[in-house]
Formats: structure tokens, C-alpha cells, sequence
């Protein structure tokens, strides 16, 4: 997850407002120039494509220590220059801290699931080491929150946005975390930037889950089905099936056993062990981040696709979706949060908020929500 920053914006700088205007000069129009009543420059600009010329004023202005906010009225562009705000000091150590925490919540989380599975720890593995199967589920899950954590670092570095370092979140059995979080310290450029950033974490986070939920088959214990059947009488097995777990899960078994990927011996089985519930977590992270609401990636996202309005509008429908999904908890948490927040239902806001989204990202909006739909998976019981 990431989130945007938070500060409040004014002018305060050595710069006139002569300064100023023959620095916007150098690529706009300018067809006014004055002080608003707050106490900020502001220049009125006169309508033209800007995505381009817009990227590089603004680092030359954040290079000043100077923030530029470019907005549309009906007859021209305002643009608005403010000090560029101090953004919070990182407290050192604290990421990595967090970080060696969070991976020993989760090796906690799955030495419990093993130990406390009858199944594996006394039926098909018993002579297995606990503290091996609760590394292994530690590597899985936690190379699926790191990869999303890490999907967003990169994504800031391509566009030369300073971000704080991750902060994972400790947590408690079965999971091990709530997962972990990003800060912006400087807004994206425009909204093609907010779009990368919003969803570069869980497409990451998405590719990784998928090398899990096949790592899963490959550890999986092959059985007679006749023994499978008796277990599932025992109520220590099941199926897979939606929507206690994600069609990605259907998919990835349909095309493992229908390229013959795993070769099992007639009248056999596959079951799979807590690998696969580690990417079930995955899954849910996905598809949680995804949902469109506030500052959650798919929140991000939806700002970039369907501007202010359109993203109030979008977070309402992700909250209702959390909601009829069993989700609860979470969709009264997020309300809280926006409630709490200064922001209220405002996502991250690019700078420069005029130009539309570019056609391919548009068209990638579609494998985003694909993607939605393909982590889909309700609550455990």
C-alpha cells in the first residue's frame, strides 16, 4: 500500500512574483500574473497541451524548493506556486526494525499453522521439521508483500519521486502481518506517474503470488484418492473452489494439469500444504489494495482513470463491494480512517491535474480490474 503526502501548502520563499513569472515564462503562456488572496503566486495560462512541458517545469521548480499545482477552469490553466513543504524525517532503523519484526511474526504464524495441522504434522508429514515448514511459509509470504513494497520503490525511482522506506506491519496467527506501507514524500507530476505508482505494488505483489501458488503444487504430498477421500470425510481436506478460493487459484491448476506440468499416477491426488495458503493471503492483499477506495493502490489508481469526482464516486462502490463481501471490519476501518483523515475522500493529487490519463494505461485499466476479479476470494469462516 501506498499513501500520499500530507502537509499544508503556502508560499513562503525569496522569489518574486517578477521571478516567478519569467521562469513560467520560459514555457507557458502567461496571460496573467498576481498574488492570491492566501498569499500565493498565481499565474492564469493559456490553454494548451502541457503533460510534457509540465514535467520539466516542475523539476526545475522542486529543484528551486518550489511546488507547482496546475489546474483547469473553463477558459484557461491556473497555476499555483507554493514553498515546496519539509517532508517528515524517517526515523532510522525503524524500517528495518519493523521489517525483522514482521518476519518474525510471520515465522510465529507458520509454525502454528503447521503444528497445529493434524494433517501434515501427523498424517502425511510427520516426520517433518516445524521450524523448516514455518521458514519456507515466512519466505512465501513474506516475498509477496516484499515484491508489492517493492514494486512501488521502483516505480517511484522511474519517475524520480523520493518515497520513505517500507514499513511492514507486525501480526498475529494465522497471517503473521497486516501487511506494510509507503510513503510519498513529493505528489506525482501528473496522473500517468499516480497510475504507475498505484499499480505497480500489486501487479508485483501479483506475479510473485502466482511463482507461490505453483512452489505450493511442487511441495503438495501426492495421495490415492481413496485416502484423500477418507480424509475429506475426516473434514481435513477439501476442494478448491470459488470463492473460498480465488479463480487465479483455478486457473494456475487447470493449466499446470492440463500442460501436464505435475505428472501423478492414475487415481491419484495433489494436496496442498500452507505454501498455498501464504498465497492465498497474497491473494487477498491483491485484491484488498486493488478495490478502489481513498488511498489504497486501487484508490490511486481510480484517481488517475477517473479524476476527483469520479474517485468519490469509486470508492463509495469499493466500500460496498468490501461490505457485501463480507469485509466489514475492514470497509468500517477504512471510514474511519477517511473520517479521521484531513483528507477525507481525496486520494493522492498529482500536480499537474489536466491532462488525461494516456490511452495505453487507460486500456491496462482493464487487466487491472481482470486481476481484481481473479483475486477475488471471500472470508475464511
Amino acid at each position: 500500500m501506498s499513501s500520499s503526502p500530507s502537509f499544508v501548502l503556502r508560499y513562503v520563499s525569496d522569489y518574486s512574483l517578477a521571478d516567478l513569472k519569467s521562469m513560467v515564462s520560459e514555457f507557458f503562456d502567461v496571460k496573467d500574473a498576481f498574488i492570491d488572496v492566501a498569499g500565493n503566486p498565481t499565474f492564469i495560462l493559456q490553454m494548451e497541451p502541457v503533460k510534457l512541458k509540465f514535467k520539466e517545469f516542475s523539476k526545475r521548480m522542486l529543484d528551486l524548493q518550489l511546488f507547482p499545482i496546475l489546474r483547469r477552469s473553463e477558459t484557461s490553466l491556473i497555476l499555483k506556486v507554493f514553498s515546496r513543504p519539509k517532508p517528515r524525517q524517517e526515523r532510522k532503523g525503524l524500517g528495518l526494525i519493523l521489517f525483522i519484526a514482521t518476519l518474525t511474526t510471520i515465522f510465529i504464524a507458520g509454525y502454528v499453522l503447521w503444528t497445529g495441522n493434524r494433517l501434515w504434522n501427523e498424517i502425511l508429514m510427520p516426520n517433518s521439521n516445524p521450524y523448516i515448514q514455518a521458514a519456507i511459509y515466512t519466505a512465501c509470504l513474506a516475498s509477496i508483500i516484499g515484491s508489492h513494497e517493492l514494486g512501488h520503490k521502483i516505480a517511484c525511482s522511474r519517475h524520480a519521486l523520493s518515497a520513505s522506506t517500507p514499513y511492514f506491519i507486525p501480526g498475529f496467527p494465522p497471517f503473521g502481518t497486516f501487511g506494510a506501507i509507503i510513503s510519498l514524500k513529493d505528489p506525482p507530476a501528473n496522473r500517468d506517474e499516480l497510475f504507475d505508482i498505484g499499480i505497480s505494488g500489486p501487479l508485483s505483489g501479483f506475479i510473485v503470488m502466482m511463482l507461490v501458488i505453483l512452489i505450493s503444487m511442487v511441495l503438495g504430498v501426492q495421495v490415492p484418492e481413496s485416502q484423500a477421500k477418507a480424509l475429506e470425510e475426516q473434514n481435513l481436506v477439501g476442494p478448491v473452489y470459488w470463492p473460498n478460493s480465488p479463480l487465479i487459484f483455478i486457473g494456475l491448476f487447470w493449466i499446470v494439469e492440463s500442460l501436464k506440468l505435475v505428472t501423478m499416477p492414475q487415481g491419484w491426488t495433489l494436496i496442498l500444504g500452507q505454501t498455498l495458503f501464504a498465497a492465498w493471503v497474497g491473494s487477498l492483499v491483491t485484491f484488498l489494495n486493488l478495490l478502489p477506495i481513498w488511498q489504497l493502490d486501487g484508490g490511486h489508481i481510480s484517481r488517475a482513470v477517473f479524476s476527483r469526482k469520479g474517485h468519490q464516486y469509486t470508492s463509495i462502490l469499493g466500500l460496498g463491494i468490501l461490505i457485501l463481501s463480507g469485509y466489514w471490519f475492514f470497509a468500517l476501518f477504512l471510514i474511519f480512517l477517511m473520517a479521521a483523515s484531513k483528507h477525507a475522500w481525496s486520494a493522492a493529487e498529482p500536480l499537474e491535474d489536466v491532462s488525461p490519463l494516456s490511452k495505453s494505461r487507460k486500456l491496462f485499466y482493464a487487466v487491472i480490474l481482470f486481476i481484481l476479479i481473479l483475486c477475488f476470494v471471500t472470508p475464511p469462516i
